[in-house]
C-alpha cells in the first residue's frame, strides 16, 4: 500500500509540474512589456531590523510572468565596534550590495486579488568600513556574497490604479569570508503600487 501511495504522490507532483511549465509557456508567448520598479524589503541582520532598497528593470508577459535584473543595497546603518591593529577599537559599519536577477509568477488572479511567487538571486559583495585616525575611509573583511531569496506576495487592487501588497520569504546568504554579521534571515515586504501603465492608457484614451 505504501509504495502505491508514493507512486501516486510522485505522479501528482510530476503532473502539477508539467501543468505549471505549460502555463508558463503560454504566458511567455504573449508580447512582453517593459517594467521598471523600485524594490524595498525588510529583513534582519544579526537580529537587527534593516531595510534593503533597490531598482529593477525587466519584461512582463500577459501580466503573469515577469523577469529581469536589478541592484539592491543595504539602506539601514549596521554598526559594530571592532579592534583593528594599529587603530585600536573602531566603529565599523556594514556595506552590502548585490546584483539581482529575478523571476516572478502570478499563479493566482481573481478580481482585485493577486498572489505572486517572486524569486531572486543575489551576486555581490560586503565589507566593513571605518575611518582611520586621519579621517580616511578604510575597508576590511571584504568578501563576495551569493544570495537566494524566495518569497510569496499577496496584492489587493483598489480604485483601479492602486494596489496594496504584503509578502514574506527568506534570504539565504553564502559568503567567502566572515563579516561578523549573520546575513541569512527572514524577509518581509509591504508597499503601495501605482499602475502607471493603466493610468497613462486611460488618459490617452480620454484625449482622443
Amino acid at each position: 500500500m505504501r509504495p502505491l501511495l508514493l507512486l501516486l504522490g510522485l505522479a501528482t507532483c510530476l503532473g502539477a509540474r508539467a501543468q505549471l511549465l505549460d502555463s508558463l509557456g503560454l504566458f511567455l508567448e504573449e508580447p512582453p512589456k517593459p517594467v521598471v520598479k523600485l524594490d524595498t524589503r525588510g529583513s534582519f541582520i544579526s537580529n537587527r531590523a534593516v531595510r534593503m532598497f533597490g531598482v529593477k528593470v525587466g519584461l512582463e508577459h500577459g501580466g503573469r510572468v515577469q523577469y529581469g535584473i536589478g541592484y539592491s543595497f543595504l539602506f539601514s546603518p549596521v554598526h559594530r565596534e571592532l579592534y583593528v591593529e594599529g587603530e585600536g577599537v573602531v566603529d565599523t559599519h556594514l556595506r552590502f550590495g548585490y546584483v539581482t536577477p529575478y523571476f516572478e509568477y502570478a499563479f493566482y488572479q481573481r478580481g482585485p486579488w493577486e498572489v505572486r511567487i517572486p524569486v531572486q538571486l543575489g551576486i555581490g559583495a560586503g565589507a566593513l568600513i571605518y575611518r582611520d585616525q586621519e579621517g580616511r575611509k578604510q575597508r576590511i573583511h571584504r568578501t563576495g556574497v551569493f544570495l537566494y531569496e524566495p518569497a510569496m506576495t499577496v496584492q489587493y487592487r483598489f480604485l483601479r490604479y492602486f494596489g496594496v501588497g504584503a509578502g514574506w520569504g527568506y534570504r539565504l546568504a553564502f559568503s567567502g569570508a566572515d563579516l561578523g554579521e549573520d546575513l541569512t534571515a527572514p524577509i518581509y515586504l509591504f508597499g503601495v503600487k501605482v499602475f502607471f501603465g493603466d493610468l497613462w492608457r486611460d488618459l490617452r484614451a480620454g484625449r482622443e
